[in-house]
C-alpha cells in the first residue's frame, strides 16, 4: 500500500503530553531535536542510520520517558 510507505522505518515519536523540554534530547541528538524561542520542541520524525546511536540516546535519557523510537530493526 502506497498510503502507508511513509509509516515505515524508523521514526521518532514524542509524547508531548509527557515532555516537560528540559532539552537533554537535544545535547544528545542535537541533529534531530531542537528548541525553539517560542519554548516548544521540534524534532525530525524519520530517522537515517547513521542517526540510530543518537536518538537512542536521546531516548534514553529523557527524564519523562517521552521520546519513543518505533520501526527500529531489533522491535
Amino acid at each position: 500500500m502506497k498510503t502507508l510507505d511513509r509509516f515505515r522505518g524508523p521514526r521518532i515519536s514524542v509524547d508531548n503530553d509527557r515532555c516537560e523540554v528540559f532539552g537533554i534530547c537535544v545535547w544528545e541528538a542535537p541533529a534531530l531535536f531542537q528548541l525553539d524561542r517560542d519554548g516548544r520542541l521540534r524534532y525530525r520524525r524519520q530517522l537515517q542510520e547513521e542517526d540510530f546511536e543518537q536518538a537512542a540516546a536521546a531516548a534514553r535519557c529523557c527524564p519523562m520517558q517521552a521520546i519513543v523510537l518505533r520501526g527500529m530493526q531489533d522491535e
